[in-house]
Protein backbone atom coordinates (compact mmCIF):
# COMPACT_ATOMS: atom_id res chain seq x y z
CA UNK A 1 0.00 0.00 0.00
CA UNK A 2 1.43 3.47 -0.76
CA UNK A 3 0.80 5.12 2.49
CA UNK A 4 3.51 2.03 4.05
CA UNK A 5 6.47 4.00 3.06
CA UNK A 6 4.97 7.21 4.88
CA UNK A 7 4.00 5.35 7.87
CA UNK A 8 7.33 3.27 8.54
CA UNK A 9 9.11 6.35 8.14
CA UNK A 10 7.24 8.27 11.04
CA UNK A 11 6.70 5.48 12.74
CA UNK A 12 10.72 5.33 13.24
CA UNK A 13 10.71 8.99 13.68
CA UNK A 14 7.59 8.97 16.34
CA UNK A 15 9.57 6.20 18.25
CA UNK A 16 12.65 7.26 18.09
CA UNK A 17 12.17 11.34 18.55
CA UNK A 18 9.55 11.92 21.20
CA UNK A 19 11.62 11.72 24.46
CA UNK A 20 9.72 13.85 26.59
CA UNK A 21 12.68 14.09 29.22
CA UNK A 22 14.86 15.86 26.71
CA UNK A 23 15.38 20.00 27.19
CA UNK A 24 17.43 22.04 24.43
CA UNK A 25 16.49 25.39 22.81
CA UNK A 26 14.74 23.31 19.64
CA UNK A 27 13.71 19.78 18.80
CA UNK A 28 16.06 17.75 17.71
CA UNK A 29 15.16 14.10 16.64
CA UNK A 30 16.60 11.28 15.11
CA UNK A 31 15.74 7.86 13.14
CA UNK A 32 15.92 4.01 13.71
CA UNK A 33 18.29 1.47 12.53
CA UNK A 34 16.37 -0.79 9.84
CA UNK A 35 15.08 -3.50 9.79
CA UNK A 36 11.97 -1.96 11.07
CA UNK A 37 8.40 -3.91 12.66
CA UNK A 38 5.72 -4.52 10.63
CA UNK A 39 3.19 -3.75 14.04
CA UNK A 40 1.25 -0.56 13.88
CA UNK A 41 3.39 1.72 16.48
CA UNK A 42 1.19 4.35 15.82
CA UNK A 43 -1.87 2.41 17.84
CA UNK A 44 0.09 0.19 19.99
CA UNK A 45 -0.27 0.26 23.85
CA UNK A 46 1.55 -1.26 26.50
CA UNK A 47 -0.58 -4.71 27.61
CA UNK A 48 0.30 -5.96 30.74
CA UNK A 49 2.74 -8.92 30.88
CA UNK A 50 1.07 -12.32 30.90
CA UNK A 51 0.81 -14.36 33.90
CA UNK A 52 0.54 -11.28 36.24
CA UNK A 53 -2.79 -11.85 37.78
CA UNK A 54 -2.59 -14.07 40.31
CA UNK A 55 -4.63 -17.10 40.62
CA UNK A 56 -3.47 -17.24 44.70
CA UNK A 57 -6.54 -15.81 46.91
CA UNK A 58 -5.17 -16.41 50.49
CA UNK A 59 -2.57 -13.69 51.09
CA UNK A 60 0.54 -14.52 51.60
CA UNK A 61 3.22 -13.18 54.47
CA UNK A 62 5.61 -10.69 53.46
CA UNK A 63 8.63 -10.89 55.89
CA UNK A 64 11.16 -11.71 53.23
CA UNK A 65 10.19 -8.58 51.17
CA UNK A 66 12.80 -6.33 50.52
CA UNK A 67 11.83 -2.13 49.66
CA UNK A 68 12.73 -0.63 46.88
CA UNK A 69 14.56 2.03 47.59
CA UNK A 70 12.64 5.74 46.43
CA UNK A 71 13.86 8.85 45.63
CA UNK A 72 11.47 11.42 46.74
CA UNK A 73 11.03 14.63 43.90
CA UNK A 74 10.23 17.11 47.03
CA UNK A 75 9.77 20.08 44.28
CA UNK A 76 7.71 17.82 41.54
CA UNK A 77 4.57 19.11 40.49
CA UNK A 78 1.34 18.19 42.05
CA UNK A 79 0.68 15.42 39.99
CA UNK A 80 3.43 13.65 40.41
CA UNK A 81 3.05 14.49 44.02
CA UNK A 82 -0.28 12.89 44.18
CA UNK A 83 0.96 9.47 41.97
CA UNK A 84 3.61 9.19 44.18
CA UNK A 85 6.02 9.11 41.20
CA UNK A 86 9.31 10.69 40.18
CA UNK A 87 8.74 14.06 38.33
CA UNK A 88 11.48 15.20 36.39
CA UNK A 89 10.67 18.62 37.86
CA UNK A 90 10.91 20.25 33.57
CA UNK A 91 8.86 23.44 32.95
CA UNK A 92 6.86 24.77 31.93
CA UNK A 93 5.48 20.85 31.88
CA UNK A 94 7.17 17.61 32.94
CA UNK A 95 7.61 15.06 31.07
CA UNK A 96 4.81 12.09 32.97
CA UNK A 97 2.03 14.99 32.78
CA UNK A 98 3.31 15.90 28.68
CA UNK A 99 2.53 12.24 28.40
CA UNK A 100 -0.73 11.97 30.20
CA UNK A 101 -2.13 14.72 28.89
CA UNK A 102 -2.48 16.56 32.30
CA UNK A 103 -2.14 20.58 32.87
CA UNK A 104 0.98 20.74 34.94
CA UNK A 105 1.15 22.89 37.88
CA UNK A 106 4.08 23.35 40.84
CA UNK A 107 4.07 24.29 44.31
CA UNK A 108 4.03 27.95 45.35
CA UNK A 109 6.20 28.82 48.80
CA UNK A 110 2.65 28.80 49.90
CA UNK A 111 -0.69 27.37 49.55
CA UNK A 112 0.88 23.79 48.48
CA UNK A 113 -1.90 21.79 50.13
CA UNK A 114 -4.46 23.79 48.35
CA UNK A 115 -2.68 23.63 44.76
CA UNK A 116 -2.16 19.62 45.65
CA UNK A 117 -6.11 19.51 46.10
CA UNK A 118 -6.99 20.89 43.15
CA UNK A 119 -4.50 19.14 40.89
CA UNK A 120 -5.90 15.73 42.65
CA UNK A 121 -9.14 16.56 41.63
CA UNK A 122 -8.60 17.80 38.06
CA UNK A 123 -6.43 14.52 37.57
CA UNK A 124 -9.60 12.36 39.04
CA UNK A 125 -11.65 14.60 36.20
CA UNK A 126 -9.11 14.02 33.23
CA UNK A 127 -8.78 10.02 33.89
CA UNK A 128 -12.98 9.91 34.04
CA UNK A 129 -12.91 11.63 30.38
CA UNK A 130 -10.24 9.90 29.32
CA UNK A 131 -12.13 6.52 30.49
CA UNK A 132 -14.99 7.19 28.30
CA UNK A 133 -13.78 8.22 25.29
CA UNK A 134 -11.87 5.41 22.39
CA UNK A 135 -9.08 3.67 23.73
CA UNK A 136 -5.49 4.13 22.87
CA UNK A 137 -5.27 2.72 19.32
CA UNK A 138 -8.79 3.54 18.51
CA UNK A 139 -8.34 6.87 17.26
CA UNK A 140 -11.55 8.73 15.57
CA UNK A 141 -11.50 9.88 12.42
CA UNK A 142 -12.89 13.73 11.89
CA UNK A 143 -16.41 14.21 11.31
CA UNK A 144 -18.65 16.86 11.26
CA UNK A 145 -20.25 16.27 14.11
CA UNK A 146 -17.64 15.27 16.32
CA UNK A 147 -15.71 17.44 18.67
CA UNK A 148 -12.37 15.43 19.49
CA UNK A 149 -10.56 18.71 21.09
CA UNK A 150 -13.41 19.17 23.88
CA UNK A 151 -11.45 16.54 26.21
CA UNK A 152 -7.84 17.60 25.17
CA UNK A 153 -6.58 20.00 28.28
CA UNK A 154 -4.89 22.62 26.94
CA UNK A 155 -2.65 25.36 28.18
CA UNK A 156 -2.06 29.33 27.70
CA UNK A 157 1.30 28.82 26.19
CA UNK A 158 -0.94 26.39 23.61
CA UNK A 159 -2.81 29.31 23.17
CA UNK A 160 0.24 31.94 22.31
CA UNK A 161 1.77 29.25 19.99
CA UNK A 162 -1.44 29.11 18.00
CA UNK A 163 -1.27 32.95 17.84
CA UNK A 164 2.43 32.61 17.01
CA UNK A 165 1.80 30.33 14.42
CA UNK A 166 -0.96 32.31 12.68
CA UNK A 167 0.81 35.63 12.78
CA UNK A 168 4.39 34.66 12.04
CA UNK A 169 5.09 30.53 11.23
CA UNK A 170 2.47 29.58 9.41
CA UNK A 171 3.25 27.73 6.13
CA UNK A 172 2.72 29.09 2.49
CA UNK A 173 2.49 25.88 0.60
CA UNK A 174 1.01 24.72 -1.50
CA UNK A 175 1.81 28.04 -3.77
CA UNK A 176 -1.15 29.23 -4.78
CA UNK A 177 -3.09 28.61 -1.76
CA UNK A 178 -1.88 30.70 0.91
CA UNK A 179 -4.68 32.77 2.60
CA UNK A 180 -6.22 29.31 3.35
CA UNK A 181 -3.42 29.05 6.38
CA UNK A 182 -5.09 32.20 7.36
CA UNK A 183 -8.70 30.78 7.03
CA UNK A 184 -9.77 27.23 6.27
CA UNK A 185 -7.09 25.70 7.46
CA UNK A 186 -7.31 26.47 11.40
CA UNK A 187 -11.22 26.22 11.71
CA UNK A 188 -10.39 22.93 9.82
CA UNK A 189 -8.05 21.97 12.84
CA UNK A 190 -11.07 22.02 15.41
CA UNK A 191 -11.89 18.47 13.62
CA UNK A 192 -8.40 17.38 13.00
CA UNK A 193 -6.33 16.28 16.03
CA UNK A 194 -2.83 16.13 14.19
CA UNK A 195 -3.11 19.12 12.17
CA UNK A 196 -3.88 20.68 15.53
CA UNK A 197 -1.26 19.43 17.25
CA UNK A 198 1.12 20.11 14.34
CA UNK A 199 -0.07 23.85 14.36
CA UNK A 200 1.09 24.16 17.68
CA UNK A 201 4.56 22.27 17.41
CA UNK A 202 5.05 24.93 14.67
CA UNK A 203 4.36 27.34 16.96
CA UNK A 204 6.43 26.35 19.33
CA UNK A 205 9.55 25.24 17.58
CA UNK A 206 9.15 29.28 16.36
CA UNK A 207 8.79 30.81 19.80
CA UNK A 208 11.57 28.52 21.07
CA UNK A 209 14.47 30.22 18.37
CA UNK A 210 12.72 33.74 18.33
CA UNK A 211 12.14 34.54 21.68
CA UNK A 212 14.86 35.27 24.17
CA UNK A 213 15.34 32.76 26.73
CA UNK A 214 12.37 30.05 24.56
CA UNK A 215 14.71 27.24 25.38
CA UNK A 216 11.51 26.38 27.06
CA UNK A 217 9.54 25.69 24.67
CA UNK A 218 11.70 22.74 23.43
CA UNK A 219 10.01 19.82 24.86
CA UNK A 220 6.36 21.28 24.78
CA UNK A 221 7.33 21.02 20.99
CA UNK A 222 8.52 17.91 21.08
CA UNK A 223 5.81 16.53 22.57
CA UNK A 224 2.69 18.14 20.21
CA UNK A 225 5.00 16.72 17.15
CA UNK A 226 4.64 12.99 18.60
CA UNK A 227 1.13 13.55 19.26
CA UNK A 228 0.75 14.74 15.59
CA UNK A 229 2.57 12.43 14.03
CA UNK A 230 0.85 9.45 16.52
CA UNK A 231 -2.68 10.74 14.92
CA UNK A 232 -1.52 11.55 11.66
CA UNK A 233 -0.13 7.84 11.07
CA UNK A 234 -4.08 6.53 12.45
CA UNK A 235 -5.06 8.34 9.56
CA UNK A 236 -2.74 7.07 6.84
CA UNK A 237 -3.26 3.28 8.14
CA UNK A 238 -6.57 3.61 6.31
CA UNK A 239 -4.65 3.89 2.99
CA UNK A 240 -7.07 4.34 0.12
CA UNK A 241 -10.14 4.02 2.24
CA UNK A 242 -9.41 7.36 3.79
CA UNK A 243 -11.89 10.18 3.29
CA UNK A 244 -11.36 13.28 1.73
CA UNK A 245 -11.71 15.42 5.10
CA UNK A 246 -9.18 13.09 6.61
CA UNK A 247 -6.71 13.28 3.72
CA UNK A 248 -6.84 17.22 3.40
CA UNK A 249 -5.77 16.59 7.45
CA UNK A 250 -2.94 14.52 6.71
CA UNK A 251 -2.02 16.89 3.90
CA UNK A 252 -2.26 19.92 5.97
CA UNK A 253 -0.14 18.05 9.00
CA UNK A 254 2.27 17.07 6.30
CA UNK A 255 3.19 21.09 5.31
CA UNK A 256 3.28 22.24 8.65
CA UNK A 257 5.67 19.49 10.00
CA UNK A 258 8.00 19.98 6.99
CA UNK A 259 7.98 23.51 7.56
CA UNK A 260 9.18 22.69 11.81
CA UNK A 261 11.59 20.44 10.17
CA UNK A 262 13.29 23.85 9.19
CA UNK A 263 13.37 24.93 13.26
CA UNK A 264 15.25 21.44 14.07
CA UNK A 265 19.00 21.80 14.78
CA UNK A 266 18.98 17.74 12.40
CA UNK A 267 15.76 18.60 10.79
CA UNK A 268 17.22 17.94 7.50
CA UNK A 269 16.26 13.78 7.06
CA UNK A 270 13.22 15.06 8.66
CA UNK A 271 12.26 17.57 6.09
CA UNK A 272 12.95 14.64 3.59
CA UNK A 273 10.41 12.72 5.00
CA UNK A 274 7.83 14.72 5.64
CA UNK A 275 7.97 16.05 1.61
CA UNK A 276 7.75 12.80 0.62
CA UNK A 277 4.60 12.43 2.54
CA UNK A 278 3.43 15.61 0.78
CA UNK A 279 3.74 14.00 -2.44
CA UNK A 280 2.62 10.64 -1.35
CA UNK A 281 -1.07 12.51 0.38
CA UNK A 282 -0.58 14.51 -3.46
CA UNK A 283 -0.92 11.51 -5.30
CA UNK A 284 -3.59 9.91 -3.61
CA UNK A 285 -6.07 12.65 -4.46
CA UNK A 286 -4.40 12.25 -8.11
CA UNK A 287 -5.06 8.70 -8.10
CA UNK A 288 -8.23 8.81 -6.77
CA UNK A 289 -9.58 11.59 -8.87
CA UNK A 290 -10.44 13.69 -6.15
CA UNK A 291 -10.74 17.35 -4.86
CA UNK A 292 -8.87 18.74 -1.97
CA UNK A 293 -11.44 21.02 0.68
CA UNK A 294 -8.24 22.98 1.55
CA UNK A 295 -5.58 22.82 -1.01
CA UNK A 296 -5.82 23.03 -4.78
CA UNK A 297 -4.41 19.48 -6.20
CA UNK A 298 -2.15 19.52 -9.08
CA UNK A 299 0.17 17.29 -10.87
CA UNK A 300 4.11 17.84 -10.85
CA UNK A 301 4.23 19.67 -14.21
CA UNK A 302 0.81 21.46 -14.16
CA UNK A 303 2.43 23.18 -10.60
CA UNK A 304 6.03 23.76 -12.05
CA UNK A 305 4.46 25.44 -14.61
CA UNK A 306 2.08 27.95 -12.61
CA UNK A 307 5.33 28.64 -10.63
CA UNK A 308 8.01 29.05 -12.93
CA UNK A 309 5.37 31.46 -14.37
CA UNK A 310 5.92 33.99 -11.72
CA UNK A 311 10.15 34.22 -11.92
CA UNK A 312 11.81 35.94 -14.45
CA UNK A 313 11.93 34.39 -18.19
CA UNK A 314 15.20 36.28 -19.46
CA UNK A 315 18.63 34.04 -18.04
CA UNK A 316 19.99 34.91 -14.81
CA UNK A 317 21.98 32.51 -13.15
CA UNK A 318 22.28 32.93 -9.40
CA UNK A 319 25.52 32.10 -8.11
CA UNK A 320 29.05 32.28 -10.23
CA UNK A 321 30.30 29.95 -12.23
CA UNK A 322 33.62 29.12 -10.45
CA UNK A 323 31.56 28.64 -7.25
CA UNK A 324 29.05 26.55 -8.83
CA UNK A 325 32.28 24.83 -10.58
CA UNK A 326 33.69 24.01 -7.64
CA UNK A 327 30.62 22.36 -5.87
CA UNK A 328 30.26 20.37 -8.65
CA UNK A 329 33.76 19.09 -8.24
CA UNK A 330 33.30 18.35 -4.78
CA UNK A 331 30.38 16.55 -5.59
CA UNK A 332 31.71 13.99 -7.88
CA UNK A 333 34.22 13.31 -5.16
CA UNK A 334 31.55 11.50 -3.83
CA UNK A 335 30.38 9.10 -6.88
CA UNK A 336 32.85 6.19 -6.08
CA UNK A 337 30.93 6.12 -3.02
CA UNK A 338 27.60 5.24 -4.38
CA UNK A 339 26.20 2.30 -3.50
CA UNK A 340 22.61 2.23 -4.00
CA UNK A 341 20.01 3.08 -6.96
CA UNK A 342 18.88 6.15 -3.88
CA UNK A 343 22.30 7.27 -3.87
CA UNK A 344 22.81 7.51 -7.61
CA UNK A 345 19.50 8.98 -8.19
CA UNK A 346 20.26 11.95 -5.67
CA UNK A 347 23.26 12.16 -6.61
CA UNK A 348 23.02 12.91 -10.54
CA UNK A 349 19.88 15.52 -9.25
CA UNK A 350 21.89 17.34 -7.55
CA UNK A 351 24.09 17.84 -10.26
CA UNK A 352 21.23 18.49 -12.56
CA UNK A 353 20.19 21.58 -9.31
CA UNK A 354 23.99 22.97 -9.74
CA UNK A 355 24.20 23.18 -13.38
CA UNK A 356 20.85 24.86 -13.36
CA UNK A 357 21.88 27.59 -11.39
CA UNK A 358 23.56 28.77 -14.29
CA UNK A 359 21.60 29.35 -16.83
CA UNK A 360 18.25 30.69 -14.83
CA UNK A 361 16.15 31.09 -12.14
CA UNK A 362 13.63 28.75 -13.67
CA UNK A 363 15.59 25.90 -14.63
CA UNK A 364 16.96 25.96 -10.89
CA UNK A 365 13.24 26.04 -9.37
CA UNK A 366 12.76 23.27 -11.77
CA UNK A 367 15.66 20.95 -10.74
CA UNK A 368 15.19 21.62 -7.35
CA UNK A 369 11.59 20.41 -7.55
CA UNK A 370 12.61 17.40 -9.39
CA UNK A 371 14.99 16.64 -5.99
CA UNK A 372 11.69 15.84 -3.72
CA UNK A 373 10.06 14.14 -6.78
CA UNK A 374 12.60 11.41 -6.80
CA UNK A 375 12.29 11.48 -2.82
CA UNK A 376 8.81 10.79 -3.62
CA UNK A 377 9.66 7.93 -5.99
CA UNK A 378 11.65 5.71 -4.37
CA UNK A 379 9.73 2.39 -2.58
CA UNK A 380 9.04 2.09 0.92
CA UNK A 381 12.51 -0.53 1.99
CA UNK A 382 14.27 2.09 -0.51
CA UNK A 383 14.00 5.42 1.16
CA UNK A 384 14.21 3.88 4.35
CA UNK A 385 17.51 1.92 3.97
CA UNK A 386 18.55 6.21 2.52
CA UNK A 387 17.43 8.15 5.31
CA UNK A 388 18.84 5.81 7.94
CA UNK A 389 21.69 6.64 10.46
CA UNK A 390 24.32 4.33 9.29
CA UNK A 391 23.92 5.45 5.53
CA UNK A 392 26.75 8.16 5.56
CA UNK A 393 27.12 8.62 1.92
CA UNK A 394 23.41 9.75 1.85
CA UNK A 395 24.53 12.12 4.94
CA UNK A 396 27.02 13.43 2.32
CA UNK A 397 24.79 13.96 -0.17
CA UNK A 398 22.24 15.83 2.04
CA UNK A 399 25.36 18.39 2.94
CA UNK A 400 25.43 19.17 -1.36
CA UNK A 401 21.53 19.50 -0.85
CA UNK A 402 21.57 21.89 1.88
CA UNK A 403 23.92 23.91 -0.34
CA UNK A 404 21.76 24.02 -3.37
CA UNK A 405 18.48 24.93 -0.73
CA UNK A 406 20.43 27.40 0.56
CA UNK A 407 21.86 29.28 -2.63
CA UNK A 408 18.52 28.91 -4.07
CA UNK A 409 17.52 31.12 -1.84
CA UNK A 410 16.78 34.28 -4.59
CA UNK A 411 14.32 32.23 -6.39
CA UNK A 412 12.38 31.90 -2.88
CA UNK A 413 12.00 35.34 -2.46
CA UNK A 414 11.33 36.24 -6.31
CA UNK A 415 8.60 33.65 -5.48
CA UNK A 416 7.71 35.26 -2.20
CA UNK A 417 7.56 38.75 -4.28
CA UNK A 418 5.67 37.28 -6.82
CA UNK A 419 2.82 36.14 -4.56
CA UNK A 420 3.15 39.29 -1.79
CA UNK A 421 4.38 36.74 0.50
CA UNK A 422 6.50 38.19 3.81
CA UNK A 423 8.99 35.35 4.46
CA UNK A 424 10.09 35.70 8.70
CA UNK A 425 13.56 35.17 8.16
CA UNK A 426 16.36 33.30 10.15
CA UNK A 427 17.28 31.11 6.88
CA UNK A 428 20.78 31.74 8.01
CA UNK A 429 19.92 28.82 10.90
CA UNK A 430 20.27 26.43 8.17
CA UNK A 431 23.99 26.04 9.10
CA UNK A 432 22.74 24.10 12.16
CA UNK A 433 21.70 21.59 9.50
CA UNK A 434 25.07 21.10 7.68
CA UNK A 435 26.86 20.97 11.28
CA UNK A 436 24.87 18.34 12.28
CA UNK A 437 25.83 15.92 9.30
CA UNK A 438 29.13 17.13 9.10
CA UNK A 439 29.87 15.94 12.93
CA UNK A 440 28.12 12.83 12.30
CA UNK A 441 30.21 11.52 9.34
CA UNK A 442 33.22 9.42 9.63
CA UNK A 443 36.59 11.24 9.08
CA UNK A 444 37.12 9.98 5.46
CA UNK A 445 33.72 11.60 4.70
CA UNK A 446 34.30 14.96 6.53
CA UNK A 447 37.23 15.42 4.42
CA UNK A 448 35.13 15.27 1.02
CA UNK A 449 32.90 17.81 2.34
CA UNK A 450 34.71 20.01 5.09
CA UNK A 451 34.91 23.09 2.57
CA UNK A 452 31.49 22.77 1.32
CA UNK A 453 30.64 24.52 5.18
CA UNK A 454 33.10 27.34 3.95
CA UNK A 455 31.13 28.06 1.13
CA UNK A 456 27.94 27.74 3.05
CA UNK A 457 29.68 29.73 5.39
CA UNK A 458 30.04 32.43 3.03
CA UNK A 459 27.35 33.03 1.49
CA UNK A 460 25.05 32.83 4.88
CA UNK A 461 27.35 35.72 6.49
CA UNK A 462 26.19 37.75 3.39
CA UNK A 463 23.04 37.17 3.46
CA UNK A 464 22.72 37.62 7.49
CA UNK A 465 24.21 41.32 6.79
CA UNK A 466 21.42 41.88 4.36
CA UNK A 467 18.56 40.96 6.22
CA UNK A 468 19.50 41.38 9.73
CA UNK A 469 17.59 44.69 10.24
CA UNK A 470 14.40 43.56 8.68
CA UNK A 471 14.48 40.34 10.95
CA UNK A 472 15.66 41.31 14.08
CA UNK A 473 13.93 38.19 16.26
CA UNK A 474 16.49 36.05 14.92
CA UNK A 475 19.65 39.00 15.85
CA UNK A 476 20.36 37.25 19.17
CA UNK A 477 21.33 33.95 17.11
CA UNK A 478 23.53 35.58 15.29
CA UNK A 479 27.03 35.58 17.64
CA UNK A 480 26.75 31.56 17.96
CA UNK A 481 25.91 31.02 13.90
CA UNK A 482 29.22 33.93 13.65
CA UNK A 483 31.53 31.60 16.14
CA UNK A 484 30.24 28.25 13.84
CA UNK A 485 31.36 30.74 10.42
CA UNK A 486 34.75 31.35 12.07
CA UNK A 487 35.80 27.89 12.05
CA UNK A 488 35.21 27.07 8.44
CA UNK A 489 36.15 30.53 6.83
CA UNK A 490 40.01 31.29 7.13
CA UNK A 491 41.34 33.98 8.75
CA UNK A 492 42.36 36.71 6.05
CA UNK A 493 38.47 36.63 5.18
CA UNK A 494 38.35 40.20 6.64
CA UNK A 495 35.68 41.35 3.96
CA UNK A 496 33.01 38.65 5.10
CA UNK A 497 33.91 39.49 8.89
CA UNK A 498 33.22 43.16 8.34
CA UNK A 499 30.12 42.86 7.17
CA UNK A 500 27.74 41.13 10.10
Amino acid sequence: MWTTALRHAMETEYTQDVSLGFVAPTPSFGYATLPLASTDLFSKTQAPPTGTASKVTTPQPRTNRVKRPHTKSRRGCFNCKSRRIKCQETKPACANCIHKDLDCLYPSESGQEQGLIASVTQSRIQRSTHSSSPRSGELSSPSPGASPLSTMPFTGDDLRFWHHFLIDARPHLPFGSEDAWLSQVPAFAYECPPLLHAMLSLGASHCSLTTLNGSQYGPVAIAHRGKALKALGAILAKGDNSTVAEMDGALATCYTLTFQAHHMTDGVVDFAVMVRGCGLVTHWYLQQQRASILFPILSHDNTIQMITSWLPWQPQQIQEEDKINTCIAYLDTLQPLLQSPAHHVFYKSLRLAYQAMLISQRHAFTQLSMIYVKWGQMNNVEFLTFIAPGNHVSRALFMHYIIVDSFLLPVHNEIGRARNLKYGGGHFMIYRWAETVYEGLPDSLQELVVDMLRILAEHLMLEVAMHKDSFPMWNHHIPAFMEWARRHIPPDADDLYNIV
